[in-house]
């Protein structure tokens, strides 16, 4: 099979700059203050920030790849040297075929110009054909669903309307290598569905994919190999169930060395929260889990005076208003008197019926009367859950969030 891309010791470095695009008279007034520095002493070279270190890997020609990891670690970075987009500092990389690349919500598109502007544009940009691209014109525009403001300059449009122009774009321009970052999250569902069959259906054409996401699920069910960068290095690189397994383990690892501040998390009304960590219903402390999988968290608070009958609150959420799971003392009319010192209290959940992805702990802590916060509702910490059986469904690249937070075991038949 041959190689689709290719790259070898590759680094990719950036030079801090204090200056950024802005008006005329910010650049003037830059212009300026630069003049002055040059009558004072240097303040010596800014350091580099190296985002790719020697970087090696291949992807096979057809097959789905996936670049997984935690922000910042130069996944990126990396797409954007597949997309020529920017240059290696150091290294070399082979690519085999025309790549079409969605990296950025309006990557490849120019706002000033129409719809229709950009359209051609971005095929002629990418060596298509005047005729190749009015073949494929309209099947562009139905996939996108923008016919009604074609004509309109792209910075009228929404994210959302962006969004489903550059990856239409991208992805009818008959690239060999479809190249896709994390932009689809900020799709509806529906899109991304319609985006998730288009990968699907390049794929079975023989095209190459290499796709970026923090959907652990979706790269499961989607992807054969794939390759972990922490810190803008290769941390695994194979089969893609083995480089998922790799990067859970990885997540876990940091839950569990990441030292928790000095003194107190919280502190509030004679109330110190200095410790919380997650466990499993066998003690073991991770923070990591499967979906419907128990979990045990553990606070150690420190009473600065008596404290009587304060009420606990906590609380799991997926980052939107409200949380999904509240295990609160006031609900049973449970309390613990505090005497000055050090405590530890449990709070245990027998099964977790969430669906895979991150979720954040909160916690509030009220006084004997239920009516005054001693410790105000706050984000102490954050878990993950992960499905070891990913879907395979058609539905299995959408977002989680499409089918709702949790996850229940449930059977269709047809009677």
């Amino acid at each position: 099979m041959s190689i689709a891309v290719r790259f070898e010791e590759v680094s990719k470095e950036y030079r801090p700059s204090r200056a950024r695009y802005a008006s005329v008279r910010t650049e003037l007034s830059a212009l300026l203050r630069w003049l002055v520095r040059r009558r004072r002493p240097s303040g010596g070279p800014l350091e580099r920030r190296r985002a790719l270190d020697r970087l090696s890997f291949e992807v096979q020609a057809g097959e789905a790849f996936a670049i997984i990891g935690p922000n910042g670690a130069g996944k990126t970075t990396a797409l954007k040297l597949m997309a020529r987009i920017s240059l290696p500092s150091a290294g070399r990389i082979r690519l085999c075929g025309r790549v079409g690349a969605l990296i950025e919500v309006g990557a490849g598109i120019h706002p000033e110009l129409t719809g229709r502007e950009n359209i051609w544009l971005y095929g002629r940009f990418v060596g298509m054909t005047r005729a190749a691209l009015a073949q494929r014109f309209d099947e562009i525009v139905d996939f996108c669903e923008l016919a009604y403001v074609l004509d309109e300059p792209v910075k009228t449009y929404s994210t959302g309307m962006q969004l489903r122009l550059g990856f239409a774009v991208a992805s009818h321009v008959d690239p060999d290598i479809l190249v896709v970052d994390e932009a689809l999250a900020v799709g509806d569902a529906a899109f991304q569905a319609k985006c998730s069959e288009r990968m699907a259906h390049l794929l079975r054409l023989g095209r190459t994919l290499v796709l970026v996401s923090h959907n652990l699920s979706a790269v499961e069910a989607l992807c054969a190999r794939g390759l972990l960068l922490i810190e803008g290095r290769a941390r695994s690189l194979g089969p893609v169930h083995q480089v998922v397994r790799d990067y859970i383990d990885w997540v876990d690892a940091q839950h569990h060395s990441a030292a928790r501040p000095a003194g107190a998390l919280l502190r509030g009304g004679g109330l110190v929260l200095t410790r919380l960590t997650a466990h499993a219903l066998d003690g073991d402390e991770r923070y990591v889990f499967r979906p419907g999988e128990g979990i045990e968290v553990r606070l150690t608070v420190q009473a600065e005076t008596a404290i009587r009958s304060p009420w606990f609150s906590l609380g799991v959420s997926d980052g939107r208003p409200g949380a999904l799971i509240m295990c609160s003392m006031l609900e049973r009319a449970e309390a613990f008197d505090l005497a000055p010192g050090e405590h530890q209290l449990l709070c245990r959940l027998p099964a977790l019926p969430l669906a895979p992805r991150a979720y954040e702990l909160w916690l509030s802590v009220r006084d004997a009367s239920g009516a005054v916060d001693i410790l105000d509702w706050s984000c102490v910490g954050s878990i993950r859950i992960v499905d070891p059986s990913p879907p395979s469904g058609p539905g299995a690249l959408s977002a989680p969030w499409m089918y709702g937070p949790v996850r229940v075991p449930f059977e269709w038949s047809k009677g």
